[in-house]
């Protein structure tokens, strides 16, 4: 089982297609920095867990979004990178072989 992280803030112009993009992902989990923007309600349009948090540091907001992950096997993408068909393909072989041997 994998989950999808991100964090964001102001991110509506990448916001979808980058959800979009993890379909792969068991969890998906939008740490969002209150966006003034259309972020949180363009992210709501999907099956994705979004928590608001006020930024304080890149590192601590990652950790947050790792303390809230139901799975051991996390992604971290930035927010303009879109994941690509075969890499989620390779993510999923490769952790299907981690887990059975």
């Amino acid at each position: 089982m994998i989950s999808a992280l991100a964090i964001t803030y102001n991110e509506e112009s990448n916001i979808e297609s980058y959800i979009e993009s993890l379909s792969f992902a068991d969890e998906i989990i939008i740490v969002d920095s209150f966006s003034t923007d259309q972020t949180v309600d363009l992210a709501k349009k999907y099956q994705v867990k979004i928590v608001q948090r006020e930024f304080d540091n890149f590192s601590n907001q990652k950790n947050y979004a790792i303390s809230l992950a139901k799975h051991d096997w996390i992604v971290f993408f930035d927010l303009d990178e879109k994941i690509s068909e075969p890499l989620a393909k390779e993510i999923v072989s490769k952790i299907r072989e981690l887990i059975n041997g």
